[in-house]
């Protein structure tokens, strides 16, 4: 496992042994629980309209990608933010040296 993969599923509260400095954006009062909640919520109401039973499949289809393309988001935030944090450590150190 990738450490993005490690991070993102950390969040996720996925995970039996998550990393320790990673808090779960699902547990009780942090923000993703909510939202959780009220898409779950929404869910229900649409299959109901629908007239279908507890699913649809182009409703599932829709959640995936879009879970898809957030988890692709997020692995390429983390990888953004290592790349940055190391140009920014060499710069720092290029500075210190004073070289440019």
């Amino acid at each position: 496992m990738e450490l993005e993969e490690y991070v993102y599923d950390s969040l996720q509260g996925t995970l039996c042994n998550p990393h320790p400095q990673v808090e779960s954006l699902y547990e009780e009062g942090m923000p993703c629980e909510g939202w959780y909640a009220e898409m779950l919520a929404a869910y229900g109401r649409l299959c109901d309209r629908l007239g279908v039973a507890d699913e649809d499949d182009d409703v599932e289809i829709i959640i995936t990608c879009l879970r898809r393309i957030e988890r692709e988001v997020a692995f390429q935030m983390f990888r953004y933010g290592v790349q940055f944090e190391k140009e920014t450590l060499l710069n720092e150190q290029k500075k210190t040296i004073g070289m440019q």
